[in-house]
């Protein structure tokens, strides 16, 4: 969801930011980088790791959410290509679900607001499951409550740790790429890298039709 259909990250990686300067803090921008798609225990521990030295983390956290929720309070916009590529699914009849670390709360806001939930099977968030991303378990459970094998799936990721998420459980990857710092590995893993989900129509004609 966040990267992949809304442009949200760089409005979280301006939150880190104002929140780590009220806090009087430098801190390396490429650590807030690194958590991208991880659920809120993992990037809480992930933080903890790597700058637990310089900064309460909790504060910073409670910090850059009250921030963030400022921010999006009257929506947030959605990435190009996003909305044609799940009308076009629902169009066709295609199940499709949201696998988002975000919480359930949160995902039900973002995504009401464009006025998307009704074409999704299921919306899986980062709260009701137990091992957040890099782990399968929240691709394995969406693809569980649409009926199909993870195999039989596309999953559509932007970030390092939802692709090899989404690889281990055994669907084929896309990668569009946003804000997340990615590798040779989480590249090598994408069935195909796309600019921007524009592709999307195009793609899925040759695909699944």
């Amino acid at each position: 969801m966040d990267g992949l259909l809304l442009d949200t990250e760089r409005i979280s990686h301006e939150s880190w930011l104002q929140a780590s300067h009220e806090l009087g803090l430098e801190i390396d921008v490429v650590e807030f980088r690194r958590i991208i798609g991880m659920n809120e225990s993992s990037f809480r521990e992930a933080l903890h790791q790597a700058i637990g030295d310089q900064v309460d983390v909790p504060e910073l956290v409670a910090k850059s959410d009250k921030i963030y929720h400022q921010k999006i309070g009257h929506g947030v916009p959605m990435h190009k290509g996003a909305r044609i590529c799940i009308e076009w699914l629902s169009n066709e009849g295609i199940p499709q679900s949201v696998a988002t670390s975000s919480k359930q709360s949160l995902a039900q806001k973002k995504l009401g607001h464009h006025d998307l939930i009704c074409h999704f099977h299921s919306i899986v968030s980062g709260d009701q499951v137990t091992n957040g991303k890099p782990h399968p378990e929240i691709f394995i459970t969406a693809a569980e409550q649409m009926g199909v094998e993870p195999s039989d799936c596309l999953a559509f990721e932007d970030s390092l740790h939802g692709i090899h998420a989404a690889a281990a459980s055994g669907a084929r990857v896309i990668l569009v790429p946003d804000l997340a710092i990615h590798n040779d590995e989480s590249r090598c893993l994408a069935h195909e890298i796309w600019e921007s989900l524009e592709r999307g129509p195009e793609k899925f004609q040759e695909w699944l039709v």
